[in-house]
């Protein structure tokens, strides 16, 4: 719960309006002005009754790349929390509660985590739940490493970067084998997307995709399972 409340003025208002749209935009400071240390970031929410920041230390400085894709990890979180709604409090899992605890994160009014911590989260188990290079070689029949490598690089397979190691993330398997077709939706998807919205979106139904006399819309997971054109998926693989 927010203990302080930090007023704009006008001038900053109208300047904050001007620089900020659907896009992200980049901030500068002034010359000799530091309102972040090293170490530090600055997380800020608005809406139109206000908004809330808080300053967290990250122990070293993050390059522009990884905040926009704390940026969208947020953006994830705060979708997902506007489309789904809950009446009452959601119990946290097990495993969600050991990676909250682990993070150092305080319980909130409620007992929850907030919006971006419960995009934390969800990355770290979307990490925690992908498989290692080694792994997926193995469930691909892959001898060794470097074809899958290969794969990472043409993406033709898709793959998050944790430090200097690879994960595969599991949605894109289905008893096995990769999903029918997935192959060529990947290179269609932009290369800085944040791997929740990738998730997202696969497992999302679609407008678009409709199958059936009712038409029925499915996820492009679906869709290509079901031996469904791919084009069409990579087509819309662009929105992500």
């Amino acid at each position: 719960m927010a203990n302080q409340t930090v007023r704009f003025d006008e001038a900053t208002m109208a300047q904050l309006n001007r620089a900020t749209s659907a896009e992200p935009a980049r901030v500068q400071f002034a010359k000799g002005k530091r309102p972040v240390k090293v170490g530090e970031v600055l997380v800020a929410v608005f809406s139109s009754e206000g908004g809330v920041v808080r300053r967290a230390k990250v122990g070293r400085d993050p390059n522009f790349r990884e905040l926009l894709l704390w940026l969208a990890g947020t953006e994830a979180a705060v979708e997902r929390c506007a489309a789904e709604p809950s009446p009452g409090a959601p119990q946290l899992t097990a495993g969600e509660a050991a990676l909250l605890d682990e993070a150092g994160f305080v319980e909130g009014e409620k007992g929850l985590p907030g919006a971006l911590a419960l995009s934390g989260i969800d990355y770290d188990l979307l990490l925690t739940d992908s498989l290692s290079l080694e792994q997926a070689a193995k469930l691909l029949h892959v001898k060794t490493t470097s074809r899958l490598r290969q794969r990472l690089a043409d993406r033709t397979l898709y793959g998050i970067k944790d430090g200097k190691n690879w994960r595969v993330p599991k949605f894109q398997f289905v008893r096995g084998k990769l999903v029918r077709g997935v192959d060529q939706v990947f290179p269609h998807i932009r290369r800085d997307a944040h791997p929740l919205a990738v998730r997202s979106w696969f497992s999302t139904p679609h407008q678009d995709l409709v199958v059936g006399k009712d038409d029925q819309r499915v996820t492009p997971l679906a869709w290509l399972a079901a031996g469904n054109s791919p084009e069409e998926v990579a087509r819309l693989a662009a929105e992500i």
